[in-house]
């Protein structure tokens, strides 16, 4: 991670996460927090040797990174995670017949043990307990983002459309400085393929589910 981009991470976070200090203690200071987060994330085995290099204990660094995953997720995923080369995936689609296409998004269950007593919650359509995984992938089947966290029973387009791929289409974030496309005189907005299972949308390409005259 480049200097800058850590002390621009500070920089979002750091009112949300300064403390006072009291008369039992000194606060952490917020780059502090940050940098014990970021090398706990970057190195998930490094417990020990971050307690050690910042002379804390082991439950301050537990907290210290779920405060600022929990902020990253809330405040600025949207500023900071985009699709990397957008251009290339644009023409990697094109290539496969998909014009001004970023993205093919689906969802899948992944088997649990269901929780006591919400058997009726995490039970999918197919009879077993899952959480939902919803995942987008680039023209070579990569992941390029991912959600879940769902019960099983709930519908594809209902976990959708509370993910964040929403917001970031249609704020213009998931693929900056890309723009909509002319096609035989026809405009043509950045799209990401789905199946019929998801909502009519301008930047949602969905099969055609009539018949053809």
């Amino acid at each position: 991670m480049k200097r800058e981009t850590f002390y621009h991470i500070i920089s979002m976070l750091g009112p949300h996460i300064m403390k006072q200090d009291t008369n039992m203690c000194q606060a952490i200071p917020p780059d502090k927090t940050v940098a014990m987060a970021i090398m706990k994330l970057a190195i998930p085995s490094s417990l020990q040797y971050i307690v050690n290099q910042f002379s804390m204990a082991a439950f301050a660094v537990e907290l210290a990174t779920r405060e600022v995953c929990q902020l990253l997720k809330e405040i600025t995923a949207n500023k900071i995670i985009c699709l990397a080369n957008p251009q290339q995936v644009i023409d990697g689609f094109n290539e496969k017949g998909f014009p001004n296409c970023m993205g093919a998004l689906d969802s899948t269950h992944i088997p649990v043990l269901c929780p006591v007593g919400r058997e009726r919650d995490f039970t999918n359509k197919k009879g077993y307990a899952s959480m939902i995984l919803q995942a987008m992938v680039y023209h070579r089947g990569w992941f390029t983002n991912i959600y879940t966290g769902w019960a099983g029973s709930m519908h594809d387009e209902h976990m959708f459309r509370n993910s964040p791929v929403p917001g970031l289409m249609e704020k213009g974030h998931y693929a900056p400085g890309m723009e909509e496309t002319v096609i035989h005189s026809i405009t043509i907005p950045l799209v990401i393929l789905v199946d019929a299972a998801y909502p009519l949308n301008p930047w949602l390409m969905k099969p055609y589910g009539g018949e053809c005259h």
